[in-house]
């Protein structure tokens, strides 16, 4: 029981710090996105680099590694859906972490290709799946897991028709 209370906190205490990374990377390529000077194309590569592979990385890897070790202390948990719906969110979040790496790299050697608009979404992205994994876990049911990223994408779709409107008034 110690031990597990253990990894949970070093666990809980880990993904708060990837998902800072997962929040702040993308906001960075946004302004990275809209800088025109070359100081600040270096400035904001170096930034990029160490939020990536000095907080987000090792955040990330030790996160899913106490959530793997919690796991193997609760084996009984790997028959519940709940758990198989919350391990899918993680491999979306996963793959939208290498994504993130790629987009670093893409930036490093100057072949962005996006506008910061196209940034500002690709931002979002975690939001949903982090309601959904805490709700999950909490309450321990996909019916409100999925209720949970269905109010958070429809809280993004009336902000995107929200501005629209109001692009069209101006």
């Amino acid at each position: 029981m110690q031990a597990y209370n253990w990894f949970l906190s070093l666990h809980v205490i880990f993904m708060v710090t990837w998902f800072a990374g997962l929040f702040y990377l993308p906001r960075l390529f946004v302004y990275h996105a809209m800088t025109d000077d070359a100081l600040g194309h270096e400035r904001f590569k170096v930034m990029e680099r160490k939020l990536f592979y000095g907080i987000m990385t090792p955040g990330a890897l030790i996160t899913i590694g106490f959530g793997v070790a919690m796991l193997v202390d609760r084996s009984f948990y790997l028959a519940e859906p709940w758990m198989h719906f919350k391990l899918t969110l993680i491999a979306v979040l996963a793959a939208y972490h290498v994504w993130c790496g790629k987009i670093v790299r893409d930036f490093r050697h100057d072949l962005n290709r996006r506008d910061h608009t196209w940034y500002r979404w690709f931002n979002e992205i975690p939001v949903p799946i982090l309601v959904g994994a805490v709700v999950l876990v909490i309450n321990r049911s996909i019916t409100d897991g999925l209720i949970a990223i269905g109010v958070v994408l429809g809280i993004f779709v009336v902000t995107a028709l929200t501005a629209r409107i109001r692009a069209r008034r101006t």
